[in-house]
């Protein structure tokens, strides 16, 4: 039998081989010097001579005998191994630089309660906290109070989709709620060049049908002047195919050198609720007198839908690009 001298097969302990020896005639038992765990650990010899396990047992330190040791055995000599664990850092020894990236896991933290993490509050006291529903954070209840898992800040937004333009028939994103997860929507339109000067650029609402083009589906109003006007246009229309986004009877909007238009837009009644679609927001758009112009709009689509789609689309001609991009808005 031999014995390993470093770290055991298990990772888990050191063993280092300890000999003693004995006087021997006669002994019923010896004293080792520290427990070795189990007779599998101990090799027992009689001056030189290997026994078996069988002729002694082991209990703490002590070894015993199922006899006495024969006279004339002048030795006993007791080789054994000592368990020493595995050192353990002292406190406040680990350093962040000693912990790996992304290797402190839930499982660490855990409480030893299913669905509870150890956390620590302002005064460094530690305590068990649930973890909450998905989505939830834990948050801060000040000194002296142990934090709670909380729902994320109302009004969150929540990007549903976005589209980009390249010579594009028109930008399109579907994906809007119908099942009135959100009542409120945000709609970016940024970097919108059309391929073809001097167009009307055209917003449009849709359902699982489709996007809505019929000829006296919505009804709007814009208002809006330029950097060289004194006063602004205002328009209107009580049944129209579309809801504009640049003043015809201002300029067009262009697309030479440095040309673009833009718009921020809110969807506050989608139709889900059996009443009418509602668009408004402000838009910006240099037109092709290449003067800056800027508007506010405002309008319906004149019957209930279930808005689940929305559209750009120039009055004449692609896209050439840009992006339109849309949020929702929840309210907690």
């Amino acid at each position: 039998m031999s014995f390993l001298v470093g770290t055991d097969p298990g990772l888990r302990q050191t063993r280092t081989p300890t000999t003693q020896e004995f006087t021997g005639s006669g002994q019923s038992s010896v004293t080792l010097s520290s427990d070795p765990g189990s007779e599998d650990n101990v090799i027992i010899t009689f001056d030189g001579v290997t026994q078996h396990r069988s002729t002694y047992s082991v209990s703490g330190t002590t070894v015993t005998f199922s006899s006495a040791v024969p006279t004339g055995v002048a030795k006993i000599e007791a080789t054994f191994t000592t368990t020493h664990p595995t050192k353990v850092p002292a406190d406040n020894s680990v350093t962040t630089a000693k912990i790996g990236d992304d290797q402190v896991t839930l499982a660490k933290l855990a409480s030893g309660t299913d669905g509870e993490l150890i956390t620590w509050d302002a005064s460094g006291d530690p305590a068990a906290v649930a973890v909450g529903t998905a989505t939830h954070v834990l948050t801060s209840n000040g000194a002296g109070a142990a934090p709670t898992f909380q729902a994320a800040a109302g009004g969150a937004w929540t990007l549903i989709g976005t589209a980009v333009a390249s010579n594009s028939a028109s930008l399109t994103v579907t994906g809007l709620s119908t099942d009135g997860t959100y009542d409120y929507y945000a709609i970016g339109i940024s970097d919108l060049v059309p391929a073809t000067d001097a167009v009307q650029i055209y917003f449009r609402l849709g359902d699982a049908s489709g996007i809505d083009s019929g000829a006296s589906d919505y009804d709007w109003q814009i208002t809006g002047g330029n950097s060289n006007a004194s006063s602004a246009v205002a328009m209107g229309d009580t049944a129209s195919s579309f809801l504009p986004l640049t003043n015809s009877d201002s300029a067009s909007c262009g697309s030479s050198t440095g040309e673009s238009s833009g718009a921020m837009l809110f969807l506050t009644t989608p139709g889900d609720t059996g009443k009418y679609p509602h668009v408004h927001g402000s838009l910006h758009y240099n037109g092709n007198n290449l003067y800056s112009h800027a508007a506010h709009m405002a309008g319906s689509r004149l019957a209930n839908i279930a808005v689940d789609r929305c559209q750009v689309i120039m009055s004449s001609g692609n896209v050439e690009s840009g992006r339109l991009t849309v949020w929702g808005i929840s309210h907690a």
